[in-house]
């Protein structure tokens, strides 16, 4: 192991870093999965700090004004650092720039097998004021596709002409995934007819509930459309069967509103408020209503009112938006087709956010099958699934500003500027997910307030261990467990005092 010499620890909560490696031993499940190399990570260091090559051979990090040992020479041995070397952009040409760039100061640690190179970086950039950055080296790949082998009929996604479409004439779900795929610890309740388990959806539908029948029977009682639903928002992608959704994993919680395929508004109204009694992070509802109660409305008011996005069809009847989604508690969803154009049946009026494709729309059906279907019912999960993915990237995102953010990325068609048609346009997918991104708090800020400080510290210690319900605001990576992880990544955003 290499040693090096570090001026002490400037982060005041480097020692609970120090207690946390335990977290860091070899055997990580999670390494072997990683999206990034395992076997070295990237440091650029400070001005002043230079590689030291010693009699022995070896090799340590040195500073100026270094008097001894510290933290760092502990951290680096136990998050398994083997080697460290000049990286290749010390081989760069133009030395005048590369040494403005800093080029001349990164450097690669070579890791021991089995230790996690994203945990050993977020510590050791916490642990020693000498190192300016501390990454991994992620992977990627050519722009490809999911290996789904239906993905090729899914024109909503990714249209490339196919069946004499309009090219482009998709939400642009390729360059959301470039992104994230993923948010594998939100739940989506979907008020519809049931959900039945398709091997897509795997494992991931939580108990619901029947609202006409009072039971927790919630198979899909009206011919799949609850299926064909969750689908669109959350089939498996990229696991070599069948379709990709658009978030690849989002948790499914079903909540059974009609008997078979229709019912009353005091069903959706005790449906929604079941949800989000439940754990609902956002509400998909492809439905349509055409009284509006107040009972229903003050259903709307309670979800709302605790920052549930609610994604709400227009509906199907050429004719003015339906309830719920004329209410401006909901993101009110309209459809388009492959052509880029409105789909003749969607509803309209001054109501109507964006539009998503809603015309022939394959996607998940009873027993395993898959099914062609039309309607703002299957426009509306598109944007859940999009939402959801940008949840992952901004976890705190309230409802306003996911409304916000699809209006102003969207891409307008039809009549130039807002429309009662069309909305804003037809949702951008990766637009969206790239501005919550870019807008978010990042990791560590776990009560919201634009820092990472001893509040947000104080919130993750009190809930160390498990996270029963896997929605707890410090478990940044979704595992479902507060633990080292977590707090290497509270440490390595650190911005308070």
């Amino acid at each position: 192991m290499p040693t090096v010499r570090s001026t002490k620890i400037t982060n005041p909560t480097c020692a609970i870093a120090l207690a946390a490696l335990s977290f860091l031993g070899p055997g990580s499940a999670w390494a072997d999965e990683a999206p990034y190399a395992t076997d070295r990570l990237f440091v650029r260091v400070c001005q002043g700090v230079a590689l030291e090559v010693r009699a022995d051979g070896s090799k340590a990090l040195v500073r100026s004004d270094d008097v001894g040992p510290g933290s760092a020479e502990i951290v680096m041995a136990l998050v398994g650092v083997l080697d460290i070397a000049p990286s290749g952009l010390n081989d760069a040409a133009n030395r005048v720039v590369a040494s403005t760039l800093g080029m001349d100061r990164w450097y690669r640690l070579s890791l021991a097998p089995g230790f996690d190179a994203l945990r050993a970086a977020n510590l050791l950039e916490a642990a020693w004021d000498g190192f300016e950055v501390c990454e991994v080296d992620p992977t990627g790949s050519l722009a490809d596709l999911p290996n789904d082998p239906s993905f090729p009929t899914q024109y909503s996604l990714l249209n490339t002409g196919q069946a004499a479409g309009t090219v482009g004439a998709d939400i642009s779900a390729v360059d959301a995934w470039a992104i994230r795929t993923s948010n594998p610890s939100i739940i989506i309740a979907f008020l519809d007819s049931g959900v039945d388990a398709h091997p897509e959806l795997d494992s991931r539908i939580l108990p619901g509930r029947n609202i006409p029948l009072g039971t927790t029977d919630t198979a899909d009682v009206c011919g799949g459309h609850g299926t064909h639903v969750a689908g669109i928002a959350t089939a498996r992608g990229n696991n070599g069967s069948g379709i990709a959704g658009v978030c690849f994993d989002a948790k499914i919680l079903p909540v059974v509103v009609v008997n078979p395929c229709s019912g009353l508004e005091s069903y959706v109204a005790d449906g929604l408020t079941w949800a989000v009694d439940h754990g609902a992070d956002i509400v998909n509802m492809s439905l349509q209503y055409s009284v509006g109660s107040v009972y229903l409305q003050t259903a709307v008011q309670y979800a709302a009112a605790q920052g549930i996005p609610m994604l709400a069809a227009t509906g199907n009847s050429n004719a003015a938006v339906s309830f719920p989604a004329r209410w401006p508690e909901t993101i009110a969803i309209a459809a388009s087709n492959r052509f880029d154009a409105r789909w003749t049946q969607s509803n309209y009026g001054p109501e109507v956010d964006v539009t998503a494709p809603g015309d022939s729309i394959y996607s998940l059906s009873l027993a395993g099958s898959y099914a062609t279907r039309s309607g703002t019912s299957m426009a509306t999960p598109h944007v859940t699934g999009t939402v959801a993915l940008m949840r992952a990237v901004h976890p705190l995102m309230d409802a306003s500003a996911i409304r916000s953010a699809l209006m102003q990325t969207a891409r307008d068609i039809g009549t130039p500027g807002f429309d009662s048609y069309t909305g804003a346009g037809v949702i951008d997918a990766g637009a969206a997910v790239a501005l919550a991104q870019s807008t978010g708090p990042g990791p560590g800020d776990i009560n919201g307030d634009g820092v990472v400080d001893g509040f947000d510290l104080g919130a993750l210690l009190s809930a160390w261990g498990g996270c029963a319900s896997c929605q707890c605001s410090a478990d940044f990576n979704g595992d479902c467990t507060i633990d080292g992880i977590d707090l290497a990544l509270i440490l390595s955003s650190w911005s308070g005092s």
